[in-house]
């Protein structure tokens, strides 16, 4: 057991707006972990306590809600990807592993009790595990190898500790995706910053098999870095593991909590027929996005530069294309596209 240490949390509120579009999720609160720079990866909360899986010690540290940390408790290992608390014993979710991660169960002391191998998914070995949630006496994780270079980029599993496969997949955003958590049929995953990903909060209707829209993290528009960990849903808030907001320089984690609710407006949903750009400024690619739309399968994009000439033409995949832009001669360019049925500009910047 180590001693507290003490460190009051800052309340605020930031209400995401859209324009015309109010969206209905906050992010009500956050907990700061100075001492902490980025160990904390699995979260597991209750109404009293926050339990962190420590990804270098291998430990589960135990927090109160004002980001006192009361004490910590030795695994064995030295990894943490994903935390679930059970009655008696905790499931830790293995870090990256060529053949195939595995999961272990051990007691509330530490003591192993079980091991099992993640199952083979699409692509291969359930080689890197971004994080865990539970469905009763099933696990949600997300994968962020393998990834893939066209959508989806990710899937999560529901899985049966001990099954030989999964029992249900969903696509998902983004190259790295690592928190999960799941709110009744709503499950949320974050997703790192890869290849120029948005770091954002995304959610999926698991009835109805569809997106839901997303959030940006505090930091996405300043510098898209914050390191987004893991993610638990307690039944009122969801937890996002994260670097504290401000930048990367002496970034240290932080526990932000958010209210969402999913019968309005979630985020970007409203904004499904946008074209997004990013990054803008661009110095070695950018991304082409129609989101929340995959009806938009093969999309025609073309890049014009300032005078009007066509520098690069080319079709989406599933309303998403990268285009690289290194060698590209600083400046400004216009990006035009057409479904058939609507058409889309936007301007971007290329700085070097």
């Amino acid at each position: 057991m180590i001693g507290p240490m003490t460190y009051r949390r800052t309340l605020f509120v930031l209400s995401f707006v859209l324009t015309m579009t109010v969206r209905a999720q906050v992010l009500v609160d956050s907990i700061p972990y100075p001492a902490i720079s980025q160990g904390f990866w699995g979260i597991h909360v209750n109404a009293d306590t926050i339990f962190l899986g420590d990804d270098f010690s291998g430990n589960i540290y135990f927090s109160d809600h004002a980001g006192n940390i009361l004490g910590q408790q030795p695994t064995g290992f030295g990894f943490d990807h994903g935390l679930v608390r059970r009655a008696g014993s905790y499931l830790i979710a293995q870090d990256y592993t060529t053949n195939g991660a595995h999961l272990y169960e051990v007691d509330l002391g530490g003591t192993l009790m079980n091991t099992w191998t993640f199952p083979d998914v699409i692509g291969g070995h359930s080689s890197g595990i971004g994080d865990l949630c539970a469905d009763g006496n099933a696990v949600w994780y997300t994968m962020y190898y393998p990834d893939f270079d066209v959508d989806p980029y990710a899937y999560a599993y529901k899985w049966i500790p001990g099954d030989p496969t999964a029992i249900d997949t969903v696509p998902m955003h983004g190259e790295q995706p690592y928190g999960i958590a799941l709110k009744g049929d709503t499950l949320f995953y974050v997703t790192d910053n890869l290849n120029g990903d948005q770091e954002r909060i995304y959610a999926y209707d698991l009835t109805n098999e569809q997106d839901l829209g997303w959030i940006e993290l505090p930091d996405t528009p300043i510098d898209n870095d914050q390191r987004p960990q893991g993610m638990f849903y307690d039944g009122e808030f969801l937890y996002l593991i994260a670097n504290r907001q401000g930048g990367s320089a002496f970034a240290y984690q932080t526990v932000f909590i958010y209210a969402f609710d999913t019968n309005v407006g979630f985020a970007e949903a409203a904004a499904k027929h946008d074209l997004l750009v990013y990054p803008n400024p661009a110095r070695d690619h950018i991304t082409v996005e129609l989101p929340f739309d995959r009806s938009n399968a093969s999309v025609d994009v073309r890049v014009l530069g300032a005078t009007g000439q066509e520098v690069w033409s080319g079709r989406t995949a599933n309303g998403r294309r990268i285009i690289d832009v290194a060698g590209w001669s600083a400046g400004r360019y216009t990006i035009k596209a057409s479904t058939g049925e609507h058409q889309f500009t936007r301007s971007f910047v290329v700085e070097h």
